[in-house]
């Protein structure tokens, strides 16, 4: 990526100090000149958010090599299968965590420790791969995702051509390791002669992978005034429920993409009302991220948005699937290299040229009266009532769906959850409506129930509580369609 000649404002910020376009420019040939006079190939890096982390991002491009970002989230194991999958011959560090004898001394970046690392065996890897981004899916070991360079700079050219700011000012509240942020919130940026602010996991509230301090990161999006931010669901609802206590989103704010999973459309219409510029988005690594995405001139609210244009989408027997601008394989599963479509596994309906998401073909699940529903979009209205910290709908066989969903606190009492589910359903049909619900405590500190980027996982949970569900059905007898509606 070639970073343009800009001289008026800073490139990368972050808490103690900038680089101009120019600087990081310089200590970008200094990292490739340094990396491409090395025998390694295969670059890891384990740090979090800094200005060391993009110089080495944009240096291993310059230099061709190949980066495999390590998510921070990620449990020790997942790392270790992380770097020996990939082949990991140096790895990038913001701190000793090895065998010092392993320590490269002559790295060229302050504050940074660089390994090498014993590669037992190279990895299958298809030809152009300049960048191996994991995965953490429900279920096994982390996928390792390759992708070009070049596809992932078309990609950030058209989220600039959409969003169509001038020289914005990002805050990257993601890990870079995250490919929507790295892509997105960093060369998207970069690209339109913006700022990409970078501050550490502290600053945001942040104590390893989890948020624990949300008036940290309210506070930071004050100080640092800036025009975009990325989000994801969970962080919408953290920014909602500051706006509900008094905290003030900044006027410089203009647009905040959010991704990752369904928002249904009462939570979007909600954020407007306080303030909060949020425009929902579709995409995977697989597609090199961002496929779909609402803008302030093209916006329908109950969609992810229009194609950006540098993929071809359509639509079969609901499935979305996707060519053009794709990845290239997955690692070490040579039968998958160089595919010419992507099967994405989401149900989405196009409407007037605007995606909407329906949720996961592998969730769907048909009630005992033959209807097939989506969990994910009945979910989607629970969360949007914002009395919710996790809420999962079963149904599977039953005549009508169940919730198990936990309080974001104590003080939301059954009564209250009894009127939101009152008026939710009214917005579903008969088929959909919650008719039986169960609390469930708080389940932040069951590792085994999320995903390493803090999903939870939908069978593991069912599974767990399969006698309370058993219960919740306890009741239903002859009970038929028509009774019920």
């Amino acid at each position: 990526m070639i970073l343009p000649d800009i001289t008026n404002i800073p490139a990368i910020e972050w808490e103690s100090g900038k680089l101009s376009y120019a600087e990081l420019s310089v200590r970008v040939a200094e990292l490739s000149t340094w990396l491409s006079a090395q025998s390694f190939t295969r670059i890891a890096v384990d740090m979090v958010n800094g200005p060391e982390w993009v110089i080495i991002d944009l240096a291993c491009q310059r230099a061709g090599k190949m980066l495999v970002p390590v998510p921070p989230f990620f449990s020790r194991e997942q790392r270790t299968h992380l770097l020996a999958e990939a082949g990991v011959e140096l790895c990038f560090c913001s701190q000793l965590v090895g065998d010092e004898r392993f320590a490269i001394t002559e790295c060229p970046l302050d504050s940074t420790f660089l390994y090498r690392l014993s590669v037992l065996k190279d990895p299958e890897v298809p030809r152009g791969t300049g960048k191996i981004t994991f995965t953490s899916g429900s279920t096994g070991n982390p996928k390792g995702v390759c992708l070009s360079h070049e596809s992932q700079e078309i990609v950030a050219k058209s989220v600039v051509k959409a969003i169509g700011l001038q020289a914005p000012r990002h805050l990257c509240l993601l890990p870079l390791a995250t490919l929507l942020e790295n892509v997105a919130g960093v060369y998207a940026p970069l690209l339109a002669g913006g700022t990409v602010v970078l501050r550490d996991p502290q600053s945001l509230g942040f104590a390893g992978a989890s948020l624990t301090n949300s008036q940290a990161m309210l506070a930071t999006i004050s100080e640092v005034q800036p025009n975009s931010l990325i989000l994801v669901p969970e962080l919408l609802q953290l920014l909602i429920i500051g706006c509900t206590q008094g905290w003030t989103p900044p006027v410089s704010l203009k647009f905040i993409a959010v991704g990752g999973a369904h928002v249904a459309e009462g939570l979007l219409q909600k954020a407007r009302a306080l303030g909060l510029p949020v425009y929902q988005g579709y995409g995977l690594s697989e597609c090199v991220s961002v496929n779909t995405l609402n803008t302030p001139a093209c916006e329908r609210m109950n969609s992810v948005g229009k194609s950006l244009g540098h993929n071809t989408l359509r639509i079969e027997n609901g499935e979305l699937k996707v060519s053009g601008t794709i990845f290239l394989g997955y690692l070490n599963a040579p039968e998958t290299f160089y595919p010419t479509e992507v099967a994405t596994g989401d149900l989405i309906r196009e409407e007037d040229g605007f995606y909407v998401v329906e949720g996961r073909k592998k969730h769907l699940f048909i009630n005992s009266f033959g209807r097939n529903i989506s969990p994910e979009w009945v979910e989607s209205e629970l969360m949007a009532s914002g009395l919710f910290r996790h809420a999962v709908v079963v149904g599977e066989a039953r005549p009508y769906c169940g919730a198990l969903m936990t309080p974001l606190h104590d003080g939301i009492t059954h009564e209250r959850i009894d009127e939101a589910l009152a008026s939710i359903n009214q917005r579903l049909p008969d088929y959909a409506a919650v008719r039986v619900w169960q609390v469930l405590p708080d389940l932040s500190a069951e590792k085994t129930l999320f995903t390493a980027n803090g999903k939870l996982k939908r069978q593991a949970l069912t599974s767990r509580f399969a006698t309370l569900i058993n219960e919740l059905y306890a009741d239903t007898g002859s009970l038929t369609e028509e009774t019920e509606a």
